[in-house]
């Protein structure tokens, strides 16, 4: 069979199909700590930021608007023919949270550099589809959840990453050690929440190291000066992916769970399940969240495990599941494709430009329930089913 590659390399595309869709669900990109609270883990002076807690940096707004406008040529070259689109053929929503929101702005300043298209975009009337949240109040499902938790933590191997930080923090000689007594991260100390109208989540040593060398990272991806990304003392790619080791055992044990996923992500899969599965002029759909709506959307469609190559984290900032919907006029039938679009570290790191000699990655997702064919595509009634069994959840 002949292929045309179009999107530059970053999809290959069989000539006898056509695009008729694409929902982009996409994390935020680059931004400040997610709290300011590190003082007491250290005795050394921690790097000073120039955005609020948890907000979009200038270098995120600016990594993000070149993505869009890389993304852009596959978009209208594939959905468009090179023409730009008509409002009323696109819709885009965001988070309300800073980095959502001008991550979202950003993206699509990129897609539509070239058209004169009014970006209306949807944050406050559709907050709540991003929410990861207990909505169930079973005591049966609590149990069940809790349950599954504290396996998760038991068979957790932290040695080596807390080993590590702590080297790095000096936790011995710092506040933290001295007042508090918490010379060591111990898994053993962590505690579980789980209430109705909040995120499952972890407390406890778990909890501040993923907080902690989150905090590195971001400030490695934001271009700090190597002397001020965790004192200079992560010194090579191996003691970065120990350390970031970290994130992913928070993320496995809060984010990677189909019971929990299903649950709390039900608004967001019936948003994607509405426009996805219904007749719709809307050819490209766009919402920006967080890492936990992309992690809880992936267990709940129960997505084979999957390795990114060339990054420390699972769900890596800026990344993109791309959700596609193909036309097979051989067969007059819909096929189905999920992809993982994202960065390198090193691309983060660099922020220079993408092109044909910069691609960004991609690596095809495959749903369990949903099988492929020769060419790579789901069967489009097979995808409709597992999404429906996980909004009927």
């Amino acid at each position: 069979m002949d292929y045309k590659i179009y999107f530059l390399n970053l999809f290959l595309v069989v000539t006898c199909y056509e695009l008729k869709q694409v929902v982009i669900l996409s994390r935020h990109n680059i931004r400040s700590p997610l709290v300011d609270a590190f003082k007491k883990f250290s005795p050394r002076p921690w790097p000073k930021w120039n955005v609020s807690v948890g907000y979009l940096t200038e270098k995120g707004a600016s990594m993000e608007e070149n993505m869009g406008e890389y993304m852009s040529n596959w978009l209208c070259t594939e959905l468009f023919k090179d023409n730009c689109p008509e409002e009323s053929s696109f819709q885009i929503f965001a988070n309300s949270t800073q980095r959502t929101y001008e991550s979202s702005k950003a993206f699509m300043r990129g897609v539509f550099k070239n058209c004169n298209n009014v970006l209306r975009m949807g944050t406050e009337e559709m907050a709540s589809v991003f929410e990861v949240v207990v909505r169930n109040d079973s005591t049966v499902l609590q149990e069940l959840v809790v349950k599954e938790m504290e396996t998760k933590i038991r068979e957790l191997d932290t040695r080596k990453p807390y080993s590590l930080l702590e080297d790095v923090l000096d936790l011995k000689n710092a506040e933290v050690c001295k007042m508090e007594g918490i010379c060591h991260f111990d898994k053993a100390n962590n505690k579980i929440i789980y209430e109705l109208g909040n995120l499952p989540n972890v407390g406890g040593s778990l909890l501040w190291a993923h907080l902690i060398v989150d905090s590195f990272l971001m400030s490695y991806y934001d271009g700090f000066p190597l002397e001020d990304v965790a004192w200079g003392r992560i010194k090579d790619s191996e003691q970065w992916r120990i350390l970031t080791k970290t994130i992913s055992q928070y993320q496995h044990v809060v984010f990677n769970s189909k019971l929990v996923g299903r649950q709390v992500s039900k608004p967001l899969l019936s948003y994607i399940s509405s426009v996805l599965t219904k007749e719709t002029e809307k050819k490209i759909i766009i919402l920006h969240g967080h890492d936990a709506n992309l992690y809880f959307v992936l267990a709940a469609l129960d997505v084979n495990e999957f390795l990114l190559p060339d990054q420390y984290e699972i769900v890596p900032i800026g990344g993109k599941l791309v959700f596609q919907r193909w036309y097979d006029a051989t067969q007059d039938r819909d096929l189905f494709k999920l992809y993982y679009v994202y960065l390198t570290v090193d691309q983060i790191r660099d922020g220079s430009k993408l092109s044909t000699n910069n691609q960004p990655r991609r690596v095809q997702l495959f749903i369990k329930n949903c099988h492929v064919d020769s060419d790579g595509f789901c069967t489009w009634e097979d995808f409709v089913k597992v999404l429906n069994d996980a909004v009927s959840f």
